[in-house]
Parts: structure tokens; C-alpha cells; sequence
């Protein structure tokens, strides 16, 4: 194969790849990155068939005019633009005037539903970019989940198994990581997410915010792109209107009769010719549009609605720990009391691992989450009696440390002195000072 067509096939491959769906999101998500631009892909390939395969123009010429001249005015009024005036208004004879009227949005339609493909599509990527910097791996441990494989309760206990551990050390190293490139505010925003066990959650709900605000945007400069004094609403009207049984007006925007001006020269002389044509093309273009206004209306309003109800379940810390409680279920009541499922789901698990189930149950069922939270559990009652342990053994050194250091100071008064101005002066050591990748290691086992 020519190397020309072996990168052609690998780029369609890669634009592909991009193209699937995922299973690190939800529903509401692939609309945005998946279904809206797949759809805008499909009317961008209708334009531009119509525009370099079709006749997007046809202009009513003067009898005397030959095939070569019918074809060069047709020619000429598409790539020169076209302007329109209604049936019951003069021509205006000033040309100023005329190129105020002038439509020539028309050939560049098909690049402009590529570009909002691409911009519904941007959150996505910044998505799957910024969740694998974190140790989770949300999509590896949602694909482990979501396998065929599960439906054996054998494969399905061993996959739980992994994941539970797995969860266990990566929300456990996530805490220690040091914040990187302070000077910056969203990698600062991002690290501090980091350190408080919120990095994936915050870097969601930030593409979520993103897929949003992106709707909402387009929504609006088409609206406006499409409104008039009698549709401030366009397609709210244009609805009302068939709801009614009448035609809407015709606003201008997408004109099927326009007219167009250019000149010949003739014997020197330089004759000047109005001509009237039609925009087949305006035809799908008006159905097109007024389809994106009503979607992009219906995307905004779905998304408003789901990250709201995003937010609350991931941001409240009374509606993490209900989500938690409610797969607990099958855990002893003696172990479950108040304090510590709050300290299971705000110490253990954090907002990142309570986001982590919130997508398991989502796509491998309820079944496996469950499961997985008991696991999880079970690992939190570990490291909590582990935790009891070093703080008693901790109080035990530092209640003898005590003990001697007042004897101490009791038989040898500037001794002892001396060895609390040190050990004071030790505990007084510069934030930072000394903190090694060493240090943060052994740190490890201890939660914050």
C-alpha cells in the first residue's frame, strides 16, 4: 500500500476511534460528544453534496444568452453572492444599498457544521486527556467492570477483588501528591483537587460545565443568526406556526428567489445585468437549521437538568453518603453505624471514589456495585483497626518521650531544657523542609 494511503487510513482510523462511545461518561455526555456530532457531520456532507455535486443555483437569464453565459451568471452569482429583496419592494437602484442585502453565508455552511461538530466534541477530549493523569483509570476499571466475563460469579468475585484493591491504592497515593505549577490556576485548581481526593470528580464536572456552556452558546449565536423582529424566538415561532396550520414567514434568511449583478463586456463596452435566481440549496438549509435550533434548545435543557443532578450527588456530602448507604445494604447493621459511614465515605472513599461507584453502578449494574462497595468496606474496616493500632502505639512512644524528658529536666535542669528547646525547635522545622519522594512514601498507610 502507498505510504499516502496508509496515513489516510490511519487518520480515518484514529477520527473513528474518537468517534466511539466510551465508558467513562454517561447518556447526556454522548449526546454531546458523540450523537450532536455525528449529526452535524451528516448535514455538513448534505451541504456540501448539494454545493460541489449539485445545482445549488439556477438563475433565469435573458433569451439571447447562450449555454457558456448561462453558466457563467449561475457561476458567478454563487461565488460572488446573491442579495435579496421581497416581491412587493422596489429594487433599490443604489449598489451600496443592494450589497447591504447581500446573503453569502450559504457556501460556507458545510465548514461551519464541522466546526460545531469539533466544539461539541472538544470537552470529551479534554476529558480523556486529564482523567489519565490521575491513578484511578476510570475507563480501564469501568471496561474490567463492564466484561461479559462477570456473569460467573467466580470471575465476577476476582474482578471485584482487583478493582477493590486497586481503587484502595490509588485514592491511598492520590493524597500524596505535591501540587504542581502553582503560578497556573487551572493546574493549581486540578492539583489541590488532587490532594483532597476530588481530581476526576472536579475534571468531570468541569466537561460537564463545558458541554453545557457550549450548548447553551451555539443555541445562542443560531438564534440570533436566525431571529427577526416578528421571530425573536425562531423556532419556538416556526412551531407555532405549524401547530396552527400556516406557513411561516419568510424572513430573509433563507430566501429560495434572490437576485444578482455582474457585468460583461461586450465590444469594449462593459454591460451591466441583473438576473433573478434560486436557491435550491436555501431548501434544506432552512430545514436544517430550524432542526439544530429545537436540538440544541432540547441539549441545553437536558444538560441543565443532569448536572445539577451530577453536582448534587457528588458535590453533597449527605447525598454521597445516601448513594453509599444504599448499596451497604447487605453489610452487617452492627458495622454500619452514622459515624462510620461518614468516615467511609469521607475519609476511605472521598468524592473520587464515591464518583468511581456513581459510575459503576451506572454501566455494570447495581449488582457489581454493591459487591464492590462491601469489598470496599471490608478494606476500610482493615485499615481503620490499623489505624487505631499505630495511633495507640504513636501516643504510647510519645507518652514515655514525656516521661523522660520530665525527669530529665527534674535531675539536670539545663539538660532537659536544652532537649525540649530541641525537640521543640525540631517541631517548629519549615513547612517542607526536609520532605523527600522518601518521606511521601512512607506516608502511604495514613489517611487525612
Amino acid at each position: 500500500m502507498p505510504t499516502g494511503s496508509r496515513v489516510g487510513a490511519h487518520f480515518l482510523s484514529s477520527v473513528l476511534r474518537m468517534l466511539e462511545p466510551r465508558t467513562d461518561d454517561d447518556f447526556v455526555d454522548r449526546l454531546h460528544y458523540l450523537y450532536t456530532p455525528i449529526l452535524l457531520l451528516m448535514f455538513a456532507l448534505l451541504a456540501s453534496a448539494k454545493n460541489y455535486a449539485g445545482h445549488p443555483i439556477e438563475c433565469f437569464v435573458p433569451a439571447y444568452f447562450t449555454r457558456a453565459m448561462e453558466q457563467y451568471s449561475e457561476n458567478y452569482c454563487y461565488v460572488q453572492n446573491t442579495y435579496w429583496v421581497p416581491f412587493d419592494e422596489h429594487i433599490p437602484h443604489r449598489l451600496d444599498e443592494r450589497e447591504k442585502r447581500q446573503i453569502g453565508y450559504y457556501q460556507w455552511v458545510s465548514f461551519v457544521l464541522a466546526i460545531s461538530a469539533l466544539m461539541f466534541h472538544l470537552p470529551a477530549l479534554c476529558w480523556r486527556m486529564l482523567s489519565n493523569q490521575s491513578g484511578l483509570q476510570v475507563s480501564v476499571v469501568l471496561g474490567v467492570a463492564c466484561q461479559e466475563e462477570n456473569v460467573d460469579p467466580e470471575v465476577r468475585d476476582r474482578t471485584i477483588d482487583v478493582i477493590a484493591r486497586h481503587i484502595d491504592d490509588a485514592l491511598r497515593y492520590q493524597r500524596d501528591l505535591i501540587a504542581r505549577s502553582r503560578g497556573v490556576f487551572l493546574f493549581a485548581l486540578i492539583n489541590v483537587g488532587r490532594i483532597y481526593g476530588a481530581y476526576v470528580t472536579l475534571v468531570y464536572s468541569t466537561c460537564k460545565l463545558l458541554h453545557l456552556l457550549n450548548a447553551l452558546v451555539q443555541f445562542y449565536f443560531l438564534n440570533k443568526f436566525l431571529e427577526t423582529s416578528d421571530y425573536p424566538l425562531f423556532g419556538g415561532h416556526v412551531l407555532y406556526d405549524l401547530f396552527r396550520d400556516r406557513e411561516w414567514q419568510d424572513s430573509g434568511r433563507f430566501p429560495r428567489v434572490t437576485l444578482c449583478d455582474f457585468e460583461i463586456r461586450v465590444l469594449g463596452n462593459v454591460h451591466r445585468h441583473t438576473v433573478q435566481c434560486v436557491l435550491v440549496i436555501n431548501m434544506f438549509l432552512e430545514k436544517i437549521f430550524v432542526f439544530l435550533w429545537l436540538w440544541f434548545l432540547f441539549l441545553s435543557f437536558l444538560s441543565i437538568i443532569n448536572v445539577s443532578a451530577w453536582l448534587a450527588t457528588v458535590a453533597v456530602p449527605v447525598c454521597r453518603e445516601a448513594f453509599v448507604l444504599k448499596y451497604l445494604d447487605a453489610c452487617p447493621e452492627e458495622t454500619r453505624a452514622s459515624t462510620d459511614v461518614h468516615l467511609f465515605c469521607e475519609k476511605f472513599l472521598r468524592t473520587d471514589g464515591v464518583f468511581l461507584l456513581k459510575m459503576v453502578s451506572a454501566h455494570a449494574g447495581n449488582i457489581m456495585c454493591a459487591r464492590l462497595c462491601e469489598t470496599l468496606w471490608v478494606l476500610f474496616q482493615q485499615w481503620r483497626a490499623s489505624t487505631k493500632v499505630l495511633t495507640g502505639s504513636a501516643r504510647k512512644e510519645s507518652t514515655g518521650s514525656m516521661a523522660l524528658a520530665a525527669e530529665d529536666t527534674t535531675t539536670k535542669p539545663s539538660l532537659g531544657i536544652a532537649r525540649l528547646r530541641k525537640s521543640s525547635g525540631e517541631r517548629r522545622a519549615p513547612r517542607g523542609a526536609g520532605l523527600t519522594t522518601t518521606s511521601f512514601v512512607d506516608m502511604r498507610p495514613h489517611f487525612v
